[in-house]
């Protein structure tokens, strides 16, 4: 190897010119031909990469097999509520019996909604420049910045939060306020109207 600084000749594995103590010059990395053809034939091109948050829920929300295991739990209490609902008319009505005969009634519906509610529930939520991305369980819905027609509601779901349901493209998308507090400002001004 030949020292660019001196121009003497010296070992390629020593770190500098032993005459001159000047560095080695870094070795080139080689392209292969391929990627250094193409790059020839095209101009640059500069993307520019969006910019956004991701935030994802604070609640925990189950995955699919947890979404089947409350819906055969609600089928199967239901099944019993059905079951039980037959014996109620071979027995004399009394409060017990109608209150042991529709506790299974109440324990389906719970579930059967609680699983409607989860496969609908944002679980995560990106911002980008001029819009929002919902993402539910299975799909993804983009929530333009300030698209008054949107059909949206907000709902009182407690003392201080909301619940913000959106349906885009025929999908509900339910965004719970406790979950994505920062988001769900943002929402209260640009599809409410409230500062």
């Amino acid at each position: 190897m030949f020292c660019p600084e001196c121009g003497e000749r010296y070992n390629y594995y020593e770190p500098q010119c032993p005459w001159c103590g000047a560095a080695k010059p870094a070795p080139e990395k080689k392209l292969p031909e391929a990627v250094e053809e193409s790059a020839a034939a095209e101009p640059e091109k500069v993307e520019e990469k969006e910019v956004f948050f991701t935030y994802k829920a604070r609640k925990r929300h189950g995955g699919k097999i947890l979404l089947v295991c409350k819906y055969c739990i609600a089928l199967f209490v239901f099944m019993v509520f059905v079951c039980m609902l037959g014996e109620l008319f071979r027995q004399p009505i009394t409060k017990n019996l109608l209150l042991t005969v529709f506790i299974p009634l109440a324990v389906s519906v719970v579930f059967f909604f609680d699983a409607g509610y989860s496969i609908k529930a944002v679980r995560e939520i990106k911002c980008r420049k001029d819009d929002f991305v919902l993402y539910r369980l299975n799909d993804e819905a983009v929530l333009p910045f300030g698209k008054t027609d949107i059909l949206k509601k907000r709902y009182r779901t407690g003392l201080f939060r909301h619940m913000y349901v959106f349906v885009i493209d025929k999908e509900i998308f339910f965004v719970d306020e406790h979950d994505f507090p920062e988001v769900a400002e943002t929402m209260n001004k640009l599809y409410f109207g409230e500062e």
